[in-house]
């Protein structure tokens, strides 16, 4: 079972390996190895950024409870934004669900780690 140490492991390996990134900030609340928060903010060689928190618990099993990943263009604007927010109950895979400028698309739960990678997909895409 994937424990506290070895998912942040995971994520600073992915972040610190991570190709077109200008910058990243990451911060970590490890609360009694009981609660996990993570927050931050990665920005991109395009200028975009991403935004990202992560509130995870260890109890009875480990499991991301809330998460967002806002992926924003240069102007701030959005581009898109995966969260479990309960707010669109219409949505058939409720509360996960993919933002975009102009609609609300179900969505499977979210990790940081498919979110890298549609962007790093877009980045490459538009570098060609």
């Amino acid at each position: 079972m994937l424990g506290i140490d070895e998912y942040l492991q995971r994520i600073q390996r992915l972040i610190n390996e991570l190709p077109f990134k200008l910058s990243a900030t990451i911060n970590i609340e490890n609360r009694s190895n009981v609660v996990l928060y993570i927050k931050g903010k990665i920005t991109f060689t395009d200028e975009t950024e991403l935004h990202f928190k992560e509130y995870l618990i260890t109890v009875p099993t480990f499991h991301k409870v809330a998460y967002s990943y806002h992926y924003q263009d240069k102007d701030k604007q959005l581009i898109f934004r995966f969260d479990n927010a309960e707010h669109h109950t219409e949505i058939s895979t409720y509360p996960h669900h993919k933002h975009l400028k102009d609609r609300v698309l179900p969505s499977n739960e979210a990790s940081l780690e498919k979110v890298l990678e549609e962007i790093l997909s877009t980045i490459k895409e538009k570098a060609r």
